[in-house]
């Protein structure tokens, strides 16, 4: 009887615990390195990568969120898009964490599903009170700025695959000829699928998966609602024949579904210019 009921009690412990860590909702910093060429003048340019809040906070006024991203000093902030809901009008949020950023760093923001959804459908001026805070605010545009000696051209991508052609072609076309150093920040990486799979960019950054919700070991993302079980980026660097994309897991959510195994992330990527 004893060794049953102490059994029991491992059993349970056992779940207890694995349960906080499958359902850990805690931010989770991460680092990605890139070598590249043309990096120079530097031992490295730090990017802090974040994606999909979704009107989230971590701890009032996204205290603790903004005490870490001030903690890695970046040399530039990456908003990949989805920071509001679109099914909220409130922008304070957003707009409150973008003020404290930029006191840290540049701040470049390619606006997401949700965002497009506010400013285009419901009229939202989201766009012009983020350029009034001093965020980069890049629709289908980029802009050349030189970091430590390395010549940029930051663009941002925000149409979807199915309006790409219509929206967005005729300004990757040009974008796509600069020499420097090209980062590209777009919400969907599906259009890495198809439209920008032989692209010559640099450094993609993405979102909108959400890590595919829950995380499989060995396997990666589970199901996003665009593309069904197992997005084909759904996390992490992946490299194509002319591009490396990151694919940011995002901090929050949009559904009531659980994230499990898949810890909100503030994606830390070093640019380095040496092997």
């Amino acid at each position: 009887m004893r060794k049953k009921i102490w059994a029991a009690l491992l059993i349970a412990a056992a779940l207890i615990f694995g349960g906080r860590f499958l359902l850990s909702d805690e931010l989770e910093v991460t680092f990605y390195h890139l070598y590249s060429s043309k990096i120079t003048g530097a031992e490295h340019i730090r990017i802090v990568v974040l994606s999909d809040l979704h009107n989230r906070e971590f701890g009032p006024d996204n205290g603790e969120l903004i005490r870490q991203i001030a903690a890695l000093k970046p040399d530039l902030i990456a908003l990949a898009g989805d920071m509001v809901n679109s099914d909220e009008e409130n922008l304070d949020i957003v707009l409150n964490l973008c003020s404290s950023l930029i006191e840290i760093a540049p701040v470049y923001y390619s606006p997401g599903n949700h965002e497009s959804n506010l400013m285009y459908e419901k009229g939202s001026p989201l766009e012009s009170l983020l350029l009034e805070k001093g965020v980069h605010v890049l629709v289908n545009r980029a802009e050349a700025v030189t970091i430590h000696k390395t010549s940029f051209l930051i663009g941002g991508l925000t149409t979807s695959p199915e309006g790409y052609e219509e929206y967005g072609a005729a300004f990757f076309e040009e974008y796509e000829k600069d020499t420097g150093f090209k980062l590209l920040i777009a919400h969907y990486p599906s259009l890495y699928y198809e439209a920008l799979a032989d692209a010559n960019v640099d450094l993609g950054i993405c979102g909108h998966y959400h890590g595919g919700q829950i995380r499989l070991p060995f396997i990666g993302g589970l199901y996003h609602n665009d593309t069904g079980f197992f997005p084909k980026y759904s996390g992490g660097v992946y490299r194509l024949p002319g591009s490396t994309i990151f694919v940011s897991r995002g901090l929050g959510g949009h559904n009531r579904f659980p994230r499990m195994n898949n810890r909100p992330e503030l994606a830390v990527i070093d640019l380095n210019g040496r092997q």
